[in-house]
């Protein structure tokens, strides 16, 4: 019946009813007594010694509460100071001070200003702190600061707290003072929300749109890229404007901003329902910086996140404040939209560093690939046609292109070429180069500790951007619109080194990371590509020789086909696979490329152990689906079609809940995109 009148009556009268139930209320001993009393109906001594421990109790308890409040009086009374009182000053102070147990935080005494502040402290004695601001907590006191981490905020209002421990003969006891700061709060917060963000948004395929349309069709396309872009801000109270012929800026407050956050910019999908004639359909990128000191600053985070969002591919908008990177969009697949003037500039600015350095080291991936190697022996062909001493790092134990290497290694070239991390970091020096080729983060490199000890940094990749890429590289090429590593290193090697310095391992090996990257040039190949691959068959490679280096042992066969009889369909063109087996990286690689192969598959995800307590993430995809994305969810990255992941200290059944609920995620974060696209 009490729980019932509970609910009935709403949280408050909970409340009061557990606060008067407390051991140590009078209503408690009243209902133990009525207990005592009815125990009398079936015994009658039992009762009796019921009644009267209730009653002895009770006048225990009044004693020690009176003993206690007056051992609490008579320590207010007796403050004093250089032979004056301020005990008057204490009680009168409109400063709201609190005494309170240090063990219970039950209130002993308060002056009158937090008698007024709270309203309940003179009709509730034994209030604790706790049912006064339910997030009050005592550790920071136990610590020995004197201020309440953050703000307390009890009733309406919201107070910063000081406070010191008390010893009395009354036990340990907190003294509390309470600076109301609840104006200043909604100023703060008001100002937080209505302070302005800053964005700049790019139209990504300009060039391609208008290329070849007459002056009216390409005035339709920019009238309807402006149309849906003025709607999309109309209700935002937003300032926008264009500024050239593919770019926009506008100006909103963080308020309406993030409503266009919650919808996910739905610009991004509106704005592709635009095409030209040719069937090439519009796609935008949008770059907001926030939270800046200075609007200046809030401007610089925009350039950083229209960069990072170009980087990534386009068709997505991200969001840079002060501390990080937010992602929305980046659905669709890249296009191929490089120039060979940006190839010529870079080429002529790494021509110029590596003129300049002591020595040249390359570095890829950890778990390198073909792709990271071939782009490696690219570079070391640079830096040997200019006389530069040059050495590739690579963990021979944990590298995916052992016969790659192997194969380099009969070169005379290549004597010593190959080093460990550690001779890396004992031969390097002040004016030492590092070329970075096939990864952009910092956290994925071959050694981050070499990374770090190194000034002059080059990066080379082909992967979208992940929001903690290498942020101080002199020289950064990236191209996610690219297939491989491989491809632009060959690219720049054409403005670099004459095509006879080129050495025939170095163009298959530069091949085969072509080859790789896009499962023999069915994937992600556009005209650069062939391009590329003409010129290293100039360069003397051979196509058989290369795909040599893909055949697979028995037992690495094996293994692939375990893994795909492990599979199972999560929906929507997803397929999973796992196994708690440790796994050769490129038998599970295959594995994701072969269930990729499957009618009706758009995406593959294969997981397996490496290492002792470790699992590692494979994903494919021959579509609509963005792996990248995916894996980023694991905390991986990669490309549109192809990523990976590491789950440290994970077991097989945790991998597998988590990347079900990342598949899932995606899944349902895909699913919106397309409902907000066609409501």
């Amino acid at each position: 019946m009490l729980y019932i009148c509970v609910q009935k009556g709403g949280g408050n009268l909970k409340k009061k009813i557990q606060t008067a139930l407390r051991p140590g209320r009078a209503v408690f001993y009243v209902l133990f007594f009525a207990f005592a009393a009815v125990g009398l109906y079936f015994s009658r001594p039992y009762g009796l010694v019921g009644m009267a421990t209730v009653v002895v109790l009770r006048l225990v308890a009044i004693r020690s509460d009176a003993e206690r409040r007056q051992q609490v009086h008579e320590l207010m009374e007796n403050i004093e100071i250089e032979g004056g009182e301020i005990r008057p000053a204490v009680t009168k102070s409109p400063l709201p001070t609190v005494v309170a147990l240090a063990t219970t935080g039950q209130i002993i005494w308060a002056n009158e200003a937090f008698a007024d502040m709270t309203g309940h402290f003179a009709h509730a004695p034994h209030m604790r702190l706790s049912e006064l601001a339910p997030t009050f907590e005592t550790r920071w006191l136990i610590e020995g600061k004197t201020a309440f981490p953050g703000e307390l905020r009890m009733g309406r209002g919201v107070y910063h707290v000081f406070g010191s421990m008390v010893q009395s003969g009354a036990g340990q006891m907190m003294m509390l003072h309470f600076i109301d700061c609840t104006e200043f709060v909604h100023l703060r917060d008001d100002a937080s929300t209505r302070r302005p963000a800053i964005a700049v948004i790019a139209i990504d395929n300009y060039e391609e749109l208008v290329k070849n349309t007459t002056d009216s069709e390409k005035s339709n396309i920019l009238a309807g890229i402006d149309k849906r872009l003025s709607t999309w801000v109309k209700d935002s109270s937003a300032v926008m404007r264009k500024y050239d012929r593919d770019k926009y800026i506008f100006i909103i407050e963080n308020a309406e901003l993030d409503k266009l956050a919650a919808r996910k910019f739905s610009v991004l999908q509106e704005v592709r329902d635009i095409q030209n004639h040719e069937g090439v359909i519009a796609t935008l990128s949008i770059g907001i910086g926030r939270d800046g000191e200075t609007l200046a600053e809030s401007y610089q985070f925009a350039g950083l996140a229209i960069d990072m969002a170009l980087s990534r591919g386009g068709d997505q908008a991200v969001i840079k404040n002060r501390y990080n990177f937010e992602f929305f969009g980046g659905l669709s697949e890249e296009v191929e939209k490089r120039t060979k003037v940006k190839s010529r500039v870079v080429a002529n600015a790494l021509s110029q560093l590596i003129r300049d350095s002591s020595q040249v080291l390359v570095m890829g991936h950890k778990n390198s690939d073909m792709d990271a190697i071939g782009a490696a022996a690219g570079m070391v062909c640079a830096a040997r046609v200019k006389n530069k001493p040059v050495h590739i790092v690579v963990d021979r134990q944990h590298t995916m292109a052992t016969e790659l290497i192997d194969r380099l290694e009969t070169q005379s070239e290549y004597k010593g070429v190959f080093v460990s991390a550690e001779d890396a970091m004992i031969m390097c020096d002040f004016n030492t180069l590092l070329i970075v080729v096939d990864v952009n983060r910092p956290g994925y490199v071959e050694s981050e500790a070499l990374l770090q000890s190194i000034n002059k940094i080059a990066v080379i990749d082909h992967h979208r951007r992940a929001a903690d890429y290498i942020e101080n590289a002199v020289v950064s090429l990236h191209e996610p619109y690219a297939s491989s590593a491989s491809e632009l290193v060959s690219e720049l090697l054409q403005y670099l080194v004459p095509t006879s310095s080129i050495l025939t391992a170095e163009a298959e090996a530069m091949l085969a990371g072509v080859y790789l990257d896009t499962k023999g040039f069915s994937t992600r190949t556009g005209v650069r590509t062939f391009e590329a691959a003409a010129y290293l068959r100039r360069a003397g490679a051979e196509s058989s020789d290369v795909k040599r280096l893909f055949q697979s042992s028995f037992d690495q066969y094996m293994e692939r086909q375990k893994i795909i009889s492990s599979a199972r369909n999560c929906g929507h063109g997803v397929i999973f696979a796992i196994t708690g087996e440790p796994v050769d990286r490129i038998a599970a690689a295959q594995a994701a490329d072969e269930l990729l192969s499957i009618i009706g598959t758009s995406a593959s995800v294969v997981a397996f152990r490496s290492g002792e307590n470790d699992m590692a993430v494979s994903a494919r995809a021959a579509g609509q689906v963005n792996v990248q994305l995916l894996m980023e969810r694991l905390g991986g990255g990669g490309n549109h079609s192809a990523a990976g992941a590491q789950l440290k200290n994970t077991t097989p059944e945790e991998a597998d809940r988590l990347i079900t609920e990342a598949i899932r995620g995606y899944l349902e974060d895909q699913r919106a995109e397309k409902q907000n696209e066609h409501p």
